[in-house]
This record gives structure tokens, C-alpha cells and sequence, in this order.
């Protein structure tokens, strides 16, 4: 586990911002599905989650999932400016998540 976080902790120091952007716009979900070691971590998070009912937690990790989602939509390629309609989205997507996380988080207990 600490070779994992040592590794995660280099690659954000190596990497500045708009190269982890590059990434996250390069991931495919098909390559992250067929990865084992996906699954071996992914899997028992979601089991022990679910069965401790933590719907807080569940709702904030669908949430990311889909800003990532989101940011893969609407990024350009590295080094393009954004066009207006994609920023449009990724606002309105973007205030759609947090207006829902505060509701479903704060508002509805």
C-alpha cells in the first residue's frame, strides 16, 4: 500500500496540471473495465459501502466518476482553446453535480 501512494505521490509531483488533465482525457473506461487490478480494488470498496449503507460516501464517488466523466466530454486537446459551447456544458454539468450533492448530502437527511 505504501508503494502505491509513493507511486501516486510521484506521479502528481512529475506531472504538472495540464498533463494530468491530458490523461484524464485519454482514459478510456474499456481499458479501466478489462484491468484487473481495477476490479480487485473497486469491487470491495463498493461491497463494504453498500453494505454499511453509506449513502454519502456512494453519492460522492458516483459524483466524481461523473465529473470525470464530464471533464473527458468537454476537454479539447492539449494546447486547444475551449469552445463556448463545451464550457457552457461543463458549467451547467458541473452545477448540476454540486446542486445535487448539497441536496441529497445537506438537505435531505
Amino acid at each position: 500500500m505504501n508503494d502505491l501512494l509513493q507511486r501516486a505521490f510521484n506521479f502528481l509531483a512529475v506531472n504538472d496540471f495540464p498533463t494530468l488533465l491530458e490523461s484524464i482525457r485519454k482514459m478510456t473506461w474499456g481499458g479501466l473495465v478489462r484491468n484487473p487490478l481495477a476490479w480487485l480494488v473497486v469491487l470491495p470498496i463498493v461491497i463494504a459501502l453498500v453494505w454499511t449503507k453509506s449513502i454519502k460516501l456512494i453519492t460522492v464517488l458516483v459524483s466524481l466518476i461523473l465529473f470525470i466523466c464530464l471533464l473527458q466530454f468537454t476537454l479539447p486537446p492539449m494546447g486547444d482553446k475551449i469552445p463556448l459551447h463545451d464550457l457552457l456544458i461543463f458549467c451547467g454539468g458541473a452545477m448540476a453535480l454540486i446542486l445535487l450533492n448539497l441536496y441529497l448530502l445537506f438537505i435531505r437527511e
